[in-house]
């Protein structure tokens, strides 16, 4: 946003010098998508399936699913360092409590994993037969898992590991737990069953709410409104929209085998992976239920919406396809990123600075950096025929360190550089004469948009305004 202010009005020096007076640049308060991009793969375990971020997003926890190998990958987000961490049979989906304190891990021979992010400690829980989904409530008092080969989930008590059993529907997969974490919804894959279970979770009692063909993905509105079903069953095509006051059921049609669903934080679009060889997205505007299909690669299934909103990153899983698709959700533009063997599951940290793939053939996870937001609160402060300019530091790095950081005046294209300082001084600039100075941050990646001071001179007073220039950051 523009903060245009006049600022005191300086008495002119003896010497009649004109000089440049202070201003302080507002932090920038929206987000564009960059069209840098950097990939860096990382070897993890084999058969890498689910992935989630810390929420102070100092860590990655990958579920390696290869026979024999039993382990989760941690990923150091400063360093890219990987430790292995042993854990139950044939690990799949990870979930990550609100505090961070805990990872929950399920193995598909009948157990969750609770590993400590402290020591790395591992703590076997036995749940059901073959879970596979996993998610933490937002109190982080409770952990729920779909158990796909009984018929039930199973309900974690975090204080004590105590495991309650509870009869949903047939073949559960995907679990999602309201914002306010009274209903946990469960999406019922098995032939012919076609429900939602809505578990209360104050008495554990279930309603069976019936939607389309074989309901995978699900996903609940930040509101808490609205549950969203994507229907994957053969002829299909639709995803089911549930109102959480009634449990009344609205079909969407959208295209072909829907797979993955997200929403955006705005609660605005709903995002469906359609398991196709024809490669499409459909976006669901939730005011209207009207669709919009995008086209991106082959076979997308995971989807996941970057915290600031402005973009949709989407895993690819056809042969030889081996790349995310990247919406703009302003434009709907997409950018394809080649990454490793088969994508599947797909993550942002918190802060939007990287994106972390894993890649299920080649043992590997992709992680996808970008240049720097830009640097913020920049100032201006005045001296004869120079100017020291001063700004902090952004507090997105675009997942890569910043290397430096330059300062450019618009007439005449003066400047200085630091390499890690957070102020400079331009030299050799014309009293009397107005300046548009732009501040960059760089990284490996590329460099940010500027920051930019607009400066206006008179010949006996100076008024300074804050630039219609100013350009947005890249969160996400």
């Amino acid at each position: 946003m523009v903060r245009k202010s006049v600022l005191t009005v300086l008495a002119i020096i003896a010497t009649a010098f004109v000089i440049l007076s202070v201003v302080t640049l507002p932090g920038p308060a929206s987000a564009v998508t960059p069209s840098t991009t950097a990939v860096t793969p990382i070897t993890v375990g084999p058969l890498p399936f689910g992935v989630a971020v810390s929420p102070d997003g100092s860590s990655v926890w990958v579920a390696n699913n290869g026979q024999g190998d039993n382990t989760v990958s941690r990923i150091s987000t400063i360093t890219n360092a990987v430790t292995s961490i042993p854990v139950g049979l044939n690990p799949y989906g990870v979930a990550v409590s609100p505090d961070g304190s805990s990872v929950w891990v399920t193995n598909m021979g009948g157990t969750v994993s609770r590993i400590d992010t402290t020591t790395n400690a591992v703590t076997s829980i036995a749940v059901g037969f073959f879970p596979e989904g996993v998610v933490v409530s937002p109190d982080g008092l409770s952990v729920w898992v779909t158990n796909i080969g009984d018929k039930t989930v199973s309900r974690i008590d975090t204080i004590t590991n105590a495991v309650t059993s509870i009869a949903v529907g047939s073949t559960p997969i995907g679990v999602v737990v309201s914002p306010d974490g009274l209903s946990v919804w469960v999406a019922n894959f098995g032939d012919g069953d076609n429900t939602v279970s809505r578990i209360d979770t104050i008495t554990n009692v279930v309603t069976s709410i019936t939607v389309g063909n074989n309901p995978r993905g699900v996903v609940v509105s930040p509101d808490g409104l609205s549950v969203w079903a994507a229907n994957n069953g053969t002829g299909d095509n639709t995803v089911s929209r549930i109102d959480t006051v009634t449990n009344v059921v609205t079909s969407i049609p959208v295209g072909l085998y829907p797979f993955g669903v997200a929403v955006s934080p705005d609660g605005s679009s709903v995002w469906v992976t359609n398991n196709d060889f024809l490669g499409t997205v459909s976006r669901i505007a939730t005011t209207t239920n009207a669709v919009t299909s995008i086209t991106v690669g082959t076979y997308p299934e995971g989807v996941v919406v970057s915290p600031d909103g402005l973009s949709v990153w989407v895993a690819n899983f056809g042969t030889a396809d081996n790349t995310v698709s990247r919406i703009d959700t302003i434009t709907n533009a997409v950018t394809s990123i080649a990454v490793g063997t088969y994508p599947y599951g797909v993550a942002v940290s918190p802060d939007g600075s990287s994106v972390w793939v894993t890649n299920n053939s080649d043992a590997t996870v992709s992680r996808i950096t970008f240049p720097p937001q830009p640097p913020a609160n920049v100032t201006a402060t005045p001296g004869s025929a120079q100017a020291t300019i001063s700004w902090t530091a952004p507090t997105n790095t675009g997942g890569s360190p910043i290397t430096g950081y330059t300062a450019t005046a618009s007439v005449g294209g003066l400047s200085c550089t630091t390499t890690t300082a957070t102020s400079c001084t331009i030299s050799g600039l014309t009293n009397g004469t107005a300046y548009d100075i732009s501040v960059t941050a760089t990284n490996a990646v590329g460099t940010s948009d500027p920051s930019v001071v607009s400066v206006t001179l008179t010949s006996e007073t100076t008024t300074t305004t804050s630039s219609d220039l100013v350009a947005p950051a890249f969160t996400g």
